[in-house]
C-alpha cells in the first residue's frame, strides 16, 4: 500500500503544473548531480556550426543571468536529399542533465544526410542552470502541453509546427535504477525492440519495471496501452495537464520519451543511453 509520503510525491509530480514559484531543487529521490554550465554548452555547439544551423530562439532571465534555449538543425541538404525529420528535446526537466550533455555527442555522431536532425536544448535552461525540474516560475514544462502558459512549451510547439517532424525523442532521467522508454501509440513495436537492443549493445541495462511499478515485457519498453491512453486523456481533460508524448500522439507523430536513471555516478553511462538511442533511431529512419 502506498504511504502518505508516496501519495504526496505522486501529487507533486503528476497533479500539479506549478509546484513552486521558483526553480526549486529536487531533494527527495536520490538524484546524483551531473555538472552543467550554459556557456560551456554553447561553446560546444559553436564548434559544430559548419554542419548545423545554430540559433537561440529564446533567452530567459533569472538570477541576474540570461539563459539560452538553443535550436540546432542540420544544414539544408540538396533538394530531395533529406526524407525524414527527427526532433530531439533535451532538458525539458532541467535537473535531468544527461539528455542535455548528450547533445554535442549526438550532433557529432549523426551525419546521415537523408535525416534532418533538429534539436532543442535545454528546453528548460533556467532549470538546467539551477538543477531544477521547474522553470523560473516553478512550472513543470512537461505538464504544460494543454494551456501553453510557459514560453518554453510555446517554443516547442512552434518548432513542431515549423518542422513537422516525422519522429520526436524527448530525453529524460528518473529515479528508477535502470533505463526504459515510454512509447506513444505511433511508435512501431518492431522499431522499439530494435532500439532497445541497440541500447543493450551499448552497455545500457534495461528496466524490468517503470517508475510506476508497471512490469515491462520486454524490459525497457513501456508502450502506451489503451488504459494508459484513457488515463492520460482524462488527466488532460480534468487537470488540463499534458506531456509531450500525449501531445504528439494526438497529432499522429511517434514519440519516445527516454527515461535513464539519475542515480548513477558514472557520467559516461548516464549520457551513453541518450546518444545510443538517437544515433540508432537516425540509422533506422535513414533506412525506412
Amino acid at each position: 500500500m502506498a504511504s502518505l509520503a508516496d501519495l504526496r510525491t505522486f501529487a507533486k509530480y503528476h497533479l500539479k503544473r506549478r509546484v513552486f514559484d521558483h526553480p526549486a531543487r529536487e531533494t527527495e529521490l536520490g538524484l546524483v548531480e551531473l555538472p552543467f554550465e550554459g556557456d560551456e554548452f554553447a561553446r560546444s555547439l559553436a564548434s559544430l556550426d559548419d554542419r548545423y544551423e545554430l540559433s537561440v530562439p529564446a533567452r530567459l532571465e533569472y538570477g541576474g543571468r540570461t539563459h539560452a534555449m538553443h535550436r540546432i538543425a542540420s544544414r539544408s541538404p540538396a533538394v530531395g536529399e533529406a526524407r525524414r525529420t527527427l526532433l530531439v528535446l533535451g532538458g525539458v526537466h532541467g535537473n535531468e542533465r544527461a539528455g542535455i550533455l548528450a547533445v554535442p555527442e549526438i550532433l557529432a555522431h549523426c551525419a546521415e544526410p537523408s535525416v534532418r536532425l533538429v534539436v532543442v536544448a535545454p528546453v528548460n535552461p533556467v532549470g538546467a542552470a539551477e538543477l531544477s525540474r521547474y522553470n523560473a516560475d516553478g512550472f513543470d514544462i512537461n505538464r504544460d502541453f494543454v494551456r501553453f502558459e510557459t514560453e518554453e512549451a510555446r517554443l516547442v510547439r512552434r518548432v513542431v509546427e515549423e518542422e513537422k517532424p516525422d519522429f520526436v525523442v524527448s530525453l529524460h532521467e528518473g529515479p528508477q535504477d535502470r533505463t526504459f522508454m515510454f512509447l506513444n501509440r505511433y511508435v512501431d513495436a518492431g522499431l522499439a525492440h530494435r532500439l532497445a537492443a541497440a541500447l543493450e549493445r551499448g552497455g545500457t541495462t534495461l528496466a524490468a519495471e517503470d517508475y510506476f511499478g508497471r512490469r515491462l515485457a520486454p524490459p525497457g519498453l513501456a508502450p502506451m496501452s489503451r488504459s494508459m491512453w484513457l488515463i492520460t486523456a482524462l488527466w488532460a481533460a480534468t487537470l488540463r495537464m499534458k506531456a509531450t508524448g500525449m501531445w504528439c500522439d494526438e497529432r499522429g507523430v511517434p514519440e519516445i520519451t527516454l527515461e535513464s536513471s539519475w542515480r548513477l555516478d558514472d557520467r559516461e553511462a548516464r549520457v551513453r543511453a541518450h546518444v545510443d538511442l538517437v544515433t540508432a533511431l537516425v540509422d533506422e529512419l535513414a533506412r525506412s
